[in-house]
């Protein structure tokens, strides 16, 4: 592992800090970005964007509560690898051959979509609302677990819980926001 990106650091006190956070975040990220790209020869260059891209944010980021800085940094590898693919398709080529096939999957199917769309919308709502009445403790388990997308060693490691315990945790907030939904009509249990 280079730490390059450390060059850009003006002060010792700040590659201090970022290489803290490269040790922390290092699995969470290279798991956020291997399930974006699927392309493990470019992780880590990506990962080293990111960072580039977090060592002007370095005093926001100190002044971030950890599950902030978590979100914030996943955020960051989230966009890099985005980017990376947006910029890999431009690069690309498609040669139109003159097959029926072709059209069709360049043409989207856009009422579906807007269906779609809109139907998601609705879930994402009403599962916000839901959320919104959970206890702070029960929203974070649920974040990290799968928006975040961690693993109980660290989840129990930011909020200072006995990794055994975290899956019982998150299952009973996970219970919990299911029965707001099925109260609420949204999801019948």
């Amino acid at each position: 592992m280079s730490l390059l990106f450390l060059s850009a650091c003006e002060n010792d006190d700040d590659k201090i800090y970022m290489t803290d956070l490269y040790e922390r975040y290092y699995p969470l990220m290279k798991k956020k970005a291997c399930s974006i790209v699927q392309d493990y020869e470019v992780v880590d260059d990506l990962i080293q964007e990111a960072f580039l891209k977090l060592i002007p944010k370095i005093s926001l980021l100190r002044s971030l509560s950890c599950y902030k800085t978590t979100s914030y940094i996943v955020n960051t590898i989230k966009h890099v690898a985005i980017d990376h693919i947006r910029k890999k398709a431009r690069l690309s080529n498609h040669v139109y051959t003159g097959l029926d096939d072709d059209l069709a999957e360049q043409i989207p199917d856009f009422q579906a979509a807007t269906e779609e769309n809109y139907m998601k919308t609705e879930e994402c709502e009403a599962l916000e609302k839901a959320m919104f009445q959970l206890s702070e403790r029960d929203r974070t388990l649920l974040y990290f677990k799968y928006n975040m997308e961690m693993g109980d060693q660290q989840i129990g490691d930011l909020l200072n819980i006995p990794t055994r315990h975290v899956r019982q945790y998150v299952a009973r907030a996970r219970h919990r926001a299911l029965h707001i939904l099925s109260e609420k009509g949204e999801y019948h249990v």
